[in-house]
């Protein structure tokens, strides 16, 4: 994957993020978990490792908010991640 893809996905990946929340995500975080983790195997520029981080900080605090049982009220609100504008 070079740097335009690695680009891409965590454009689509920072715009997905500002609309999960812990109770409603389809497909799963666990999933959203595993795009994080394969970008973690690619080589990226620093201002792109700062974003994964802050993106797996969002999803960390998402993972944590989950209700453990069904009958659980959600904690947080969707996540929200500034994004910077891309020119």
């Amino acid at each position: 994957m070079n740097h335009h893809d690695v680009e891409l996905e965590l454009l689509h990946l920072e715009y997905v993020f500002a609309h999960l929340s812990a109770t409603h995500t389809v497909p799963p975080l666990s999933y959203w978990r595993g795009r994080l983790n394969a970008l973690r195997k690619i080589p990226v520029v620093p201002q792109q490792r700062d974003r994964i981080n802050r993106l797996e900080h969002l999803l960390g605090a998402l993972e944590v908010s989950r209700p453990s049982s069904p009958d659980a009220t959600p904690q947080e609100g969707p996540a929200r991640v500034a994004i910077r504008a891309r020119r």
